[in-house]
């Protein structure tokens, strides 16, 4: 009868162990990357500008059952900068060039950039949501155009961290991905009149 409650006890043991000693780092990196249509060329001159307004700078949330705290983990590089820069990089392999006082101006407002995880002693559910706003403003057009993805996860026992930032950058890349390549956005820019 002993051996009943022996196999239960050395579980929750067991888990409430390996949650104790696992230590979450508190800053994590995503390395976002932009695959760019190369067949488009344009010759485009404009300039760039990005804002960060989100209202919480962390990039992940942890919280555990029971809990009114989450533990929070930041980004360990400037994000803003680091979508920035992607973005540039791939519309200069397309022909647009980028000059500070151009009359054509791109800016780029990150909205949402987070991942909620809710977490008990037998498993997790994460739940990944990135927005990002881009408005085009020339002499002749404004273009405002929001682009979103969420993303969800299911897994046992404690989330892996490191396993959520690649999932975020995945996700991040196939965002900017998109943004890079969207031809309403070109084609305010190339419009004359």
């Amino acid at each position: 009868m002993k051996t009943q409650f022996l196999l239960p006890a050395l579980l929750i043991g067991g888990v409430l162990g390996l949650s104790a000693c696992s230590s979450q780092p508190q800053q994590v990196a995503l390395s976002p990357s932009v695959e760019v249509n190369d067949q488009a060329q344009h010759s485009i001159i404009a300039a760039i500008k990005s804002q960060d307004l989100r209202s919480n700078r962390f990039l992940i949330s942890i919280h555990q059952e029971g809990e009114e705290q989450a533990e929070l983990i930041s980004s360990s590089s400037n994000l803003r900068q680091s979508i920035e820069q992607q973005l540039a990089a791939a519309w200069q392999q397309q022909g647009i060039g980028f000059v500070p006082d151009s009359p054509n101006l791109i800016t780029i407002d990150i909205l949402e950039l987070a991942n909620k995880v809710e977490e008990s002693s037998v498993k997790h559910a994460a739940s990944s949501t990135m927005r990002l706003k881009v408005t085009i403003d020339t002499p002749h057009k404004t273009l405002t155009k929001q682009f979103r993805s969420t993303h969800t996860n299911e897994g046992a026992f404690s989330v892996n961290v490191t396993k959520q930032s690649e999932a975020m950058s995945s996700q991040l890349s196939e965002l900017l991905t998109q943004i890079a390549n969207d031809p309403q956005l070109i084609e305010v820019l190339e419009y004359q009149l």
